[in-house]
């Protein structure tokens, strides 16, 4: 089982572009914190990230790609010394066409792209809630990894037109650059990196984390977990809290609940959804839902 592809299935990940700008200095547009992930790519130029709460920018240069997975407000700017140009609040908004910035002066330019990413999910998921404030995969000027650079330039080239469909393009294509940046920056990390990246490069508990993904609907304990993967109970345990951020069955709980919520969206009948997310009947799948989510799983499905 790929857990990543499966998490961000049933997270519903959603990407949009909120712009497409050229800018030639002085230029500085402040990001306010965001409750959606937030992104920039700089297709061509060169310039300089400030994050909230870091004493030192980071220069930006082409290719390279910012993802700020829990909104975290930063400013990007050509020179310290610039103006503020606008407070941005770059919230998920499919409703929204992509905002087209052409500059027609001479002199050097850059070209950045920014948008959201959404995850229809109303409580905090472990192996995304444990992703770091920024990550930062840089294009090495030019020399960026091939089909990231191609996903780059195809966005690039489809925010400058205003074509029948673009939009929709634009959606699809922003949520593979979402897992293209995730995928790239799980190689680049230390094998000692705990939360997502540790999780899946560690085999017992990315193995027992496929069992999970793989049959939600399985009665799982702790031992027959530790196991499969070949671990003690203590040590399988200890291991999977440390890289997952939560316990074993309250992981097994929480990812059952994902699916419910999914499938109560689709209309999947509450008997159906209990067989098969493993609750011995309807009325313990109801039980379990409101302990954990807050509401009762009808008055879920009721408010859309």
């Amino acid at each position: 089982m790929d857990v990543l592809t499966d998490v961000l299935n049933t997270l519903e990940l959603k990407g949009w572009l909120s712009s497409r700008r050229e800018l030639q200095p002085p230029w500085r547009y402040d990001f306010a914190a965001s409750k959606d992930s937030m992104f920039h790519v700089i297709s061509y130029g060169g310039a300089y990230l400030q994050v909230d709460g870091e004493s030192e920018p980071i220069r930006l240069n082409d290719g390279d790609v910012v993802l700020f997975p829990s909104g975290h407000p930063h400013s990007l700017y050509d020179d310290p010394t610039s103006p503020l140009t606008r407070l941005v609040h770059l919230d998920y908004n499919s409703q929204r066409v992509h905002h087209l910035d052409h500059c027609d002066g001479g002199g050097p330019k850059l070209l950045m792209l920014c948008g959201a990413f959404h995850f229809e999910y109303p409580h905090n998921f472990p192996l995304l809630d444990r992703l770091p404030a920024l990550i930062h995969i840089s294009g090495e000027q030019g020399r960026m990894e091939p089909g990231l650079a191609d996903m780059i330039n195809i966005i690039a080239r489809e925010s400058a037109s205003r074509e029948i469909g673009s939009e929709v393009i634009l959606r699809r294509l922003t949520e593979l650059l979402f897992i293209q940046v995730i995928r790239l920056w799980i190689t680049q990390q230390a094998k000692a990196s705990v939360g997502w990246v540790g999780a899946l490069r560690d085999q017992s508990i990315s193995a027992a984390l496929g069992l999970i993904h793989q049959s939600p609907e399985h009665r799982w304990t702790v031992q027959e977990l530790a196991e499969a993967t070949s671990l003690s109970r203590s040590a399988f345990s200890a291991r999977f809290s440390e890289l997952v951020g939560e316990p074993p069955m309250t992981y097994l709980t929480r990812w059952r609940m994902l699916r419910a919520t999914r499938m109560l969206k689709n209309k999947v009948g509450m008997e159906t959804i209990a067989h098969q997310l493993g609750y011995e009947s309807e009325a313990a799948f109801r039980k379990a839902f409101k302990r954990e989510i807050g509401i009762p799983p009808a008055q879920y499905r009721r408010s859309g």
